[in-house]
């Protein structure tokens, strides 16, 4: 689909006012930033425009103390468990926090999440009712499943089937 397309999708389905609202586009890097960039010139709301997109990655390694991180990273090799533990904690903080401040929430690099392979059923129990939230996800379709970093030829991760409502998923074009 064009961004167009999606956006004016993605406005009707913002329009309704209870239900789920997470909601997710799929597409190459180039093609997603070229998204988050249109989408930011569209407008949400009669007097405002979609947020900036926020970088996943970024929120969670700030919401970690210097300190803590180097002694997650130090110790994550003998001991994965607590570092995923640490960041599944951070995460669930970080989203928590911005939909306190944002009823509308646009995230991007959600790498950490998906190299962890944490839980991301909070990004679903979370966006309900008046908050909504919008991931942008390098990924693509393949039939019944949507896979994450497909240029990867390392271990394929999957975006869990339940997670986003088949038709709150839009795959950009080009």
């Amino acid at each position: 689909m064009s961004d167009g397309e999606i956006i004016e999708r993605l406005r009707e389905r913002l329009a309704i006012s209870s239900g789920r609202h997470l909601y997710g586009v799929l597409g190459p890097y180039p093609a997603l930033a070229r998204f988050a960039d249109r989408l930011q010139e569209a407008p949400f709301t009669d007097s405002a425009h979609f947020p900036a997109p926020i970088q996943v990655n970024q929120a969670v390694l700030d919401a970690i103390p210097d300190q803590e991180f180097r002694n997650l990273a130090s110790d994550e090799a003998r001991y994965p468990e607590p570092t995923a533990k640490h960041v599944a904690r951070a995460f669930d903080s970080f989203l928590r926090a911005r939909l306190r401040e944002s009823d509308l929430l646009v995230l991007s690099s959600l790498e950490l999440l998906f190299a962890y392979n944490l839980e991301l059923s909070p990004l679903r129990t979370l966006a309900t009712d008046e908050k909504r939230i919008l991931l942008l996800l390098p990924g693509k379709r393949r039939q019944e499943r949507v896979i994450m970093f497909p240029d990867l030829s390392e271990e394929q991760r999957t975006l869990p089937t339940n997670l986003i409502a088949e038709n709150h998923l839009w795959e950009l074009s080009g």
